[in-house]
């Protein structure tokens, strides 16, 4: 529209102005100046309540808030940790977290919470199943896609620093106000930060390039209020979302794919109630517990996480399509109704459930991670797409590392990082619409086809895969400076500037040279084509065996190769033996570029681009079969 025609949207003391091309314009409101009362030694203290200052002001006690807090303190920087959650938030068991990728290495160096994730349940990997409706053990109708984490013991006795090898490898199952707990603690000790857990942001005034940006925040009761001036501003309050809400920075998702998620929390989930149907056994002998990994289970139109806990608990989550629900009623109705189709879930009960909650709407997208107003949105409350992998902790660790390092280039260097500021903006977009094509088609009908669930899922781990390199030199980087900058070496510097431009999924090897969203967009190509012929199969009548993968660290491949005559095999299973892998081939954990990681990303690119090829070629096999025996009137058996 021209610009005499221009209109306005009042968003709380801020307006944002819409233009010729819908782009927010935000006015900048520069806060009154005054003399700095508050100490020059530590200019943020706790008697000072109605005016603090700091460099920067971390919104929301969460584990993403709290986590970014401490890695700002760490670099020097000061800052006020703002929010004031209820006795129930702050007792609330939430989903039950897997850690996973990132959040694993952020959480024991950042928050330094080694030893309580030492005394959380161990996670020993992953485990994805289709067809366990209705049936009583994992038996040859069932397809299973898995990964046992464990690392073989000649691996373990060659890595020299053991806090690397928890950091690098031993993945937990955290129960999150027990964490949480730990992290606020840890934050209330940690040189630097100011801990208020008095007040919620009333409203925010966005200060110029020279000045602060002021938060005014006041109590639920109405009683104690006051001023946070800030330069940087972290927004971590979940799905609050209260920069992206006020400031428009959302994505509309309107494409027709919308997820719930309901989910629980159980006690009594003992041991022994994981007999031997839950064992899977490899080719070579070895045995390995399905229960001990985070368990996903895909039905049509919904998946079920199992999550097993600390002190006899397991998080237990239903989340389902919109457009396909699995079951009628409210988000609870759904969670138990599809619970019941399993029967080997039926020790679950309704009086040992301690907590219950649901999202009607889970997806959420924006467009920005860092602001160069200097602002950001880390966690959900910039994107929230699916609790498949566990990606919000993971993808929201690495966003707060890269805030971490724009902050304090600003504020220590008094210089403003926009190319940098950029490749994050795009680079995380690009991440989170990954994200959504991993999911996007497993809630679809191609589920079903076995040849999909593996090649969809092998997609997937090609993608995690090629991360490890990036999850290598982030989990050293941390463990050796504790994420202080300060204590970094040459060659630290050199692994963080490395990480800079890699620390994404889309941007990882062999991928890495290639633009975040072109990355994205061929992603996303290829799970639509896996998709589409998964569904004429299925349409056709072209059934496929249930087909079975269990991966290992020492045998991280599965038999792709098999893929076209599984349906000859006595049982459909591309398993591997485990192998004895060439001595340079295993890391000490103080290399620069480590054999296997390096080479994660080349090898799972040219192994799914084969399955994919096998996919191609045999479905074009069995077309061209359909049309001969159409033309010779034989019909289409």
């Amino acid at each position: 529209m021209p610009d005499s025609e221009k209109t306005t949207k009042k968003t709380g003391s801020d307006e944002i102005t819409r233009g010729s091309k819908d782009r927010p314009r935000i006015r900048t409101v520069t806060p009154a100046t005054g003399p700095d009362t508050t100490g020059s030694d530590n200019p943020v203290r706790d008697r000072d309540l109605d005016r603090t200052r700091a460099d920067v002001c971390v919104v929301g006690h969460g584990v993403v808030g709290l986590t970014t807090a401490i890695a700002m303190a760490k670099r020097g920087m000061t800052v006020v940790c703002l929010d004031q959650p209820t006795e129930k938030q702050q007792a609330s068991y939430k989903v039950g977290e897997s850690l996973l990728v990132f959040s694993n290495a952020f959480l024991r160096a950042i928050g330094e919470l080694d030893e309580t994730l030492e005394n959380s349940f161990g996670k020993k990997g992953f485990w994805m199943a289709h067809g366990l409706e209705g049936r009583t053990s994992f038996d040859e109708s069932v397809s299973e896609w898995g990964f046992q984490s464990t690392l073989p013991d000649h691996w373990v006795a060659k890595l020299e620093n053991p806090l690397f090898y928890r950091t690098m490898f031993k993945d937990s199952q955290i129960v999150r106000p027990e964490v949480e707990a730990v992290l606020r603690k840890r934050a209330r000790e940690t040189e630097g930060i100011t801990f208020l857990d008095c007040g919620l942001v009333k409203d925010i005034d966005l200060g110029d390039e020279g000045s602060d940006h002021v938060l005014h925040w006041a109590s639920r009761d109405k009683k104690r209020s006051g001023r946070i001036e800030a330069r940087w501003i972290a927004d971590c309050t979940g799905r609050a979302r209260l920069l992206a809400r006020r400031f428009g920075h959302d994505i509309p998702l309107d494409d027709g794919f919308s997820t719930t998620a309901a989910w629980a929390q159980f006690s009594h989930c003992t041991q022994d109630l994981f007999d031997e149907r839950w064992k899977f056994s490899f080719p070579d002998g070895e045995v390995t517990d399905r229960e001990r990994t985070t368990v996903h289970l895909w039905g049509d139109g919904y998946w079920i996480w199992l999550i097993r806990l600390a002190g006899d608990r397991i998080s237990v989550g239903v989340t389902y399509s919109q457009q396909r629900p699995p079951e009628e009623g409210n988000a609870r109705e759904v969670f138990w109704k599809v619970l019941r189709r399993y029967p080997m879930l039926d020790w679950l009960r309704d009086e040992d459930m301690l907590e219950f909650s649901a999202y009607r709407d889970v997806q959420r997208m924006t467009n920005t991670f860092v602001s160069p107003r200097r602002y950001a949105m880390v966690g959900d409350a910039s994107t929230m797409i699916d609790a498949l992998y566990s990606q919000g902790i993971s993808l929201s660790m690495s966003t707060a590392w890269h805030l971490s390092n724009i902050a304090q280039r600003d504020v220590q260097e008094d210089r403003l990082d926009l190319e940098y500021i950029d490749h994050v903006n795009r680079a995380g977009t690009a991440d989170w619409r990954i994200m959504r094509s991993m999911v996007r088609g497993k809630y679809g009908p191609a589920i079903a086809d076995s040849r999909f669930f593996i090649l969809d899922h092998m997609l997937d781990y090609m993608i995690f895969g090629a991360a490890l390199l990036g999850r290598f030199r982030i989990s050293r980087w941390l463990t050796e400076t504790g994420g202080r900058t300060d204590e970094e070496t040459v060659e630290h510097a050199r692994i963080r500037a490395h990480l800079e431009r890699r620390l994404f999924l889309s941007q990882s090897a062999p991928w890495h040279r290639l633009d975040p969203h072109r990355v994205a967009g061929l992603v996303e190509k290829w799970h639509e084509g896996l998709e589409k012929r998964a569904l004429w199969r299925l349409e056709n009548g072209e059934k496929l065996p249930a087909t079975k993968a269990g991966l290992r660290a020492h045998a991280a491949l599965p038999g792709i190769w098999r893929l076209p005559y599984v349906h000859k095999m006595k049982r459909a299973d591309l398993t591997l033996s485990a192998i004895r892998e060439p001595g340079f081939m295993t890391a000490t954990g103080k290399e620069y570029r480590p054999v296997i990681p390096a080479g994660s990303g080349p090898m799972l690119v040219t192994l799914t681009s084969l399955g994919t090829l096998l996919d191609v070629a045999d479905t074009r096999v069995r077309k061209a079969r359909r049309a001969l025996r159409r033309r010779r009137g034989g019909g289409t058996r």
